[in-house]
């Protein structure tokens, strides 16, 4: 895939920190977007004058959005290349938030919400594509390391702003705001060289693998399992951590969202491991994290009922799935070699599955038995994702 990024780097060369930057303004947008509407819904409600379960419809649509779009137009960057794909989808996605902004009802903002989601189902792999071919084998870790951080801004700061943009001036400013930054990003995107040209008539557009495809190659089917069972461990977990935490200490709503700082928090921290990754080999160390995913969430239950240790468990939380994620991007990046937009796609459209499925299977174990149980279930889905990783490694040499 070294073609799809912007003139690459020669090997071993680190990737210039405007081209980083403008990965991680665009995953910072995606990131905020994806969050915003959740802690916001009463005043969106509000606005609109209906109730909160309808306004959550806007999160499903957009979900699904993404996952379809991961699926069927996430090649657009092996097809296109990196720079042409940055520039139209960071474009559209200003368009997106500023359509929100404007909605003048909550179908609109519906809508909206999923040419967003259509937008992130290219603009996602397409970011994850770049940074693991822009890092090479490497450096690959730590470059895409740097890039996931957007998401840890995205939670310490992106939606926490989000939230006090939409206190002070209203929700749609919020939008707004984002909706200054995809702009933003979509002009530095312009500025960048347009790299190799292609051949869009000839065999290379022929050699354009489809997602579909690219499921059929060597160890990729089992790496989605891998990202299957993480997610939907996490994002079940994640949707009723917060809900837990205040019921166990009586907390408010303020206090509580410190666990999510702490999560944020030590999810940046753990791209300060990325070099160790490049050193022993994703493949070698993805069973050993999975494995300590599971143990994080079978001490997770107990370590709520002490708010210093909730903040701790949190921030080592964020730094097993920092890694965690890492190594899935970096190892599927390069079970398909050549076909990095269409993996990502994969990727993607796996990960928004896990968002439906998740929540959804294990808010049947919060309703019927308590936080425990669904602690207990993602800590077994994190194991199963563990078995499927070593039987992955096991086909490789260590530094795939």
């Amino acid at each position: 895939m070294d073609d799809t990024a912007p003139d690459a780097p020669p090997p071993g060369t680190p990737p210039s920190g405007g081209l980083i930057g403008l990965l991680i303004a665009a995953v910072v947008t995606v990131g905020s977007n994806a969050l915003l509407l959740s802690p916001i819904l009463i005043d969106v409600a509000r606005d609109f004058g209906t109730d909160t379960v309808t306004i959550a419809r806007v999160i499903s649509a957009y979900g699904a959005a993404t996952a379809i779009s991961a699926l069927f137009l996430s090649t657009a960057v092996d097809r296109f290349g990196a720079r042409p794909v940055l520039v139209a989808t960071t474009a559209v996605m200003a368009l997106a938030l500023a359509t929100s902004a404007a909605a003048p009802a909550w179908p609109v903002l519906a809508a909206a919400q999923m040419l967003a989601g259509i937008t992130a189902g290219m603009l996602l792999p397409a970011i994850y594509a770049t940074a693991t071919s822009l890092g090479g084998a490497a450096r690959g870790a730590r470059v895409l390391g740097r890039v996931l951080n957007g998401w840890a801004i995205s939670l310490v700061a992106g939606v926490p702003a989000s939230a006090a943009i939409t206190d002070l001036a209203g929700w749609r400013v919020a939008y707004v705001v984002l909706a200054v930054i995809a702009a933003a990003t979509c002009l530095g995107c312009r500025r960048l060289p347009a790299g190799p040209a292609r051949d869009t008539a000839g065999p290379r557009r022929a050699r354009v693998a489809s997602p579909l495809a690219t499921l059929r190659r060597p160890g990729v089917a089992s790496l989605l399992v891998v990202c299957l069972t993480f997610m939907s461990a996490f994002y079940g977990c994640y949707a009723f951590v917060g809900d837990a935490f205040r019921r166990a200490l009586d907390l408010d709503a303020g206090t509580a969202g410190l666990f999510v700082l702490a999560y944020g928090a030590g999810f940046g921290l753990a791209s300060l491991a990325a070099p160790l990754i490049d050193r022993i080999g994703p493949a070698r160390l993805l069973p050993r994290v999975m494995v300590a995913i599971a143990g994080v969430y079978l001490i997770l239950d107990p370590a709520l009922h002490g708010f210093p240790t909730a903040l701790a468990v949190a921030a080592i939380w964020g730094m097993v799935n920092h890694l965690g994620l890492n190594m899935l991007v970096l190892l599927l990046s390069r079970r398909a070699a050549g076909a990095g937009g269409a993996v990502m796609g994969l990727h993607s459209a796996v990960t928004y599955t896990a968002v439906f499925l998740g929540p959804l299977l294990l808010g049947l174990a919060y309703e019927g038995i308590g936080f425990g149980a669904v602690a207990g279930a993602a800590a077994a889905a994190a194991l199963i994702g563990a078995v499927a990783a070593w039987r992955d490694a096991s086909r490789w040499s260590p530094s795939h």
